[in-house]
């Protein structure tokens, strides 16, 4: 029965899996014959057996076919006034108030809204409940594509959650509001509204978001450096509700009803309605509720005396939550919490083996990790094996100290004030301690590896190797190493796919209004990035400071270069020190290797108070300055600094101009150099041509004059310009003037991130956005 079940719950996963992947029907259709072969084959399934399969894998493509002709919207985009209802939480951040809302017709929007003063954020937070329906004025946008390789596609995350719009607010009539939330559901949500906010306000900000996270299922209280920590360490599940969480509370109640004199079947019975009210209490993510579900049919069975295995269990819950949401398989921590735990069920005989308590932790968290590890590569590409220790301190610390202490400090604070206070004291230390040690350990060599995002077939090989690996292991540890072999030479081989690759590149990357440009060479014989982007600040009021503040470093570049498995970059180019190209610096070096930073000659005083400089110097990251006439070689292909010749009057015009040619192709990148500029690089190199210009200055009308393009004469320009930009960049002169020319151009603001892949003398541009 429970073997019939997990089969049948991969037979599932492929109907799903055909229907959202139309675009590789054929590897699909492959695949999906390759298991039904090895049901006949390898299994001996019968051949009534085998039709099963296959009506299941029609059903469940069915069931996906149904949820995407469901999933539409009506909504035109022209429309501008709405009456919303507020459904789950909404977060306020800042001046930011953003969360998901119902409008009347019953369609999920994403709305935000900035808020006007202080006063208003007071009023907000205190009016803010489940339920209320309110009157709103604004526009509707769709939501951003994936921008850059790699990069979080945010429209078709939402579009997978039935969302097809942002609703951005210009104003909420809070006056006309109506409170419909009588619902059970909504009732249990304001509780947990009215939590968090006791929370927020009564417990220290070094404890309060970790509190959040392990109560009610919300992560975005949590400080970021901390976040990013257990995010490394492989730790980040301790903070998310699953089963650890569901068996301590169950176990608790049950044990406290027994000790007060309830029955055993009466307490199945409380438990049977706990948990749904548990589920929505703390979030309803799809580690809750598959931890719910399962323990809620475990205490079914035991009511009515039956006894099913935990296989089997995990297995019925699967295909139950696939078949009614299909889109749940591209979850994330869908996908993290059933692998997880499906590992841990199926492999009990190979832990159990050790009779040491410690031991046996540690054979949990190694097989938990390997299970994780094709997951956790292909959406983050890097993964911990510190953490396989880590987790043997930190799970009993978590599952032991810190949760009940949690629940026993809100409870006892709520009910009893003065005695909350000492309980919060005894736990703000505890994860004072815990959060230095993590911070600590994130630092050491193997806290964190990149090794980039697999293809798909290294992925198959992954989960093979992983699979072949656990079921050798589970008759006895000789007959697995033939596994760990390959599994070792698969993560050798993936860890050094820079070094393998023939294939060069060059990125211009979408980093909003700024610039940003990776250059790959072939065989990993060179990264370079010239400029980091950067955010352009303003003071603002402590009320409307923001807990998540974007960074182009942290946000885009750094996981852009992991996805890319680039381990350091040989050389960082600040071409000059405006904030749109060196904004995000300090960012790149705390948390990425830099081997060289570049800067041009005769503007090392601008760059000294920058904050990057300090960092640069305490990592002993080497700084030089570059100037008209520097060259180096590296690959096969040379680079030559055109620019600056001197200090120049104008910072613009001291940018860093280079020249190379890559992949049978020139390239001039200019930098932010304007007219006066681009003017005496004509004059001192009369013969100067590219195939490719970099446009100066994001394609501002004080650049690419005339008499540049009449002498470069190139074929292909690239613009980096933000999306709906205040500047007005790229300027419709500049653009004219490309056309006049007949240049073909490339633009961010548009084609988002811009690619050009070569080999040897060869290659392609090709944009993000089609």
């Amino acid at each position: 029965m429970e073997r019939h079940l997990l089969l049948l719950a991969v037979s599932a996963t492929f109907g799903v899996a055909a229907h959202s992947s139309l675009n590789v029907t054929q590897l699909i259709v492959i695949m999906i014959m390759i298991f039904l072969s090895f049901l006949y084959y390898s299994l001996r399934l019968s051949a009534a057996a085998l039709s099963l399969h296959v009506v299941v894998i029609v059903i469940f493509f069915g069931a996906a076919f149904h949820f995407e002709h469901r999933n539409e919207t009506m909504y035109e985009g022209t429309e501008n006034r709405f009456t919303i209802t507020f459904t789950d939480q909404p977060h306020i951040d800042g001046k930011s108030l953003k969360g998901v809302i119902v409008s009347k017709h019953g369609e999920r929007l994403m709305l935000r809204y900035k808020m006007g003063s202080e006063q208003e954020k007071e009023t907000l937070g205190r009016s803010l409940r489940i339920g209320l329906t309110c009157p709103v004025e604004g526009s509707l946008m769709i939501p951003d594509k994936q921008r850059n390789e790699n990069g979080f596609d945010y429209q078709r995350y939402l579009k997978r959650n039935s969302t097809h719009w942002i609703l951005k607010a210009e104003s909420i009539t809070f006056q006309e509001c109506v409170n419909e939330g009588n619902s059970i559901v909504s009732k249990i949500r304001n509780l947990r509204m009215r939590g968090i906010a006791h929370i927020e306000e009564h417990f220290p900000q070094e404890s309060s978001g970790f509190v959040t996270a392990l109560i009610f299922g919300d992560q975005t209280y949590i400080d970021e450096d901390d976040l990013t920590n257990y995010q490394r360490l492989g730790l980040v599940h301790l903070l998310a509700i699953s089963g650890l969480h569901v068996s301590f509370l169950t176990g608790m109640l049950f044990y406290l009803g027994i000790r007060i004199g309830i029955t055993r079947e009466r307490m199945i019975i409380v438990l049977l309605i706990f948990l749904p009210v548990y589920m929505v209490l703390s979030g309803g993510s799809p580690s809750v509720v598959r931890s719910c579900f399962m323990a809620m049919l475990f205490f079914l069975f035991l009511l009515f005396k039956k006894r099913v295995s935990a296989g089997s269990t995990i297995g019925l819950v699967y295909i139950a939550l696939l078949f009614f949401r299909p889109n749940m398989l591209y979850d994330i921590g869908f996908q993290l919490s059933f692998a997880v735990t499906f590992s841990i069920i199926m492999s009990s005989s190979i832990f159990l083996r050790y009779p040491q308590k410690m031991l046996q932790l540690f054979m949990i968290s190694l097989i938990c990790q390997l299970t994780a590890l094709p997951i956790l590569l292909f959406h983050f590409y890097e993964a911990s094996f510190l953490g396989v220790s880590l987790n043997v301190v930190y799970v009993p610390l978590y599952s032991i100290v810190l949760l009940p202490l949690s629940l026993i400090a809100l409870i006892c604070h709520v009910l009893f004030p003065a005695l909350g206070e000492l309980f919060i004291l005894i736990l703000n230390v505890c994860f004072s301690l815990s959060n230095k040690a993590a911070d600590a350990a994130s630092n050491l060599p193997l806290a964190s590896i990149v090794f980039g995002k697999p293809h798909f077939i290294v992925m198959s090989l992954l989960v093979v190797s992983l699979l072949g690996l656990f079921l050798t292991w589970e008759k006895s540890f000789e007959k697995s190493k033939w596994w760990w072999g390959i599994l070792i030479v698969l993560l050798f081989f993936q860890y050094n796919i820079q070094k393998l690759s023939p294939f060069g590149e060059v990125q211009i990357i979408d980093i909003g209004q700024g610039d940003s440009i990776l250059i790959i060479l072939p065989f990993d014989r060179g990264n370079y990035l010239i400029d980091t982007g950067g955010q352009i600040t303003f003071p603002v009021e402590p009320w409307a400071q923001s807990r998540k503040k974007f960074n182009t470093a942290d946000d885009i570049i750094i996981p852009l270069l992991k996805s890319k498995g680039i381990h350091q970059l040989d050389k960082l180019i600040l071409t000059h020190a405006d904030a749109d190209h060196v904004g995000s610096a300090k960012e790149l070096i705390e948390h990425f290797k830099v081997e060289e930073i570049v800067i041009g000659g005769g503007s090392e005083e601008q760059y000294r108070d920058l904050d990057f400089v300090s960092i640069a110097r305490s990592k002993k990251v080497q700084m030089s300055v570059s100037k008209r006439g520097d060259r180096w070689v590296a690959g096969g292909a040379a680079f030559f600094v055109l620019n600056p010749e001197g200090k120049e009057e104008n910072k613009n015009d001291s940018s860093i101009v280079i020249y190379t040619e890559l992949g049978g192709l020139s390239w001039i990148l200019t930098g932010d150099v304007e007219e006066e500029g681009e003017r005496k690089l004509v004059t001192a190199f009369p013969r100067l041509q590219a195939d490719v210009l970099k446009v100066g200055h994001h394609g501002s009308k004080t650049s690419t004059s005339e008499p540049f393009l009449l002498q470069l004469q190139p074929g292909v320009a690239l613009i980096s310009a933000g999306k709906d930009n205040r500047y007005g960049h790229p300027h419709q002169d500049v653009l004219g003037n490309l056309e006049a020319h007949r240049i073909r151009v490339f633009r961010t603001d548009e084609d988002g991130s811009i690619i050009y892949k070569y080999y040897k003398r060869k290659g392609t541009f090709r944009k993000t956005i089609p």
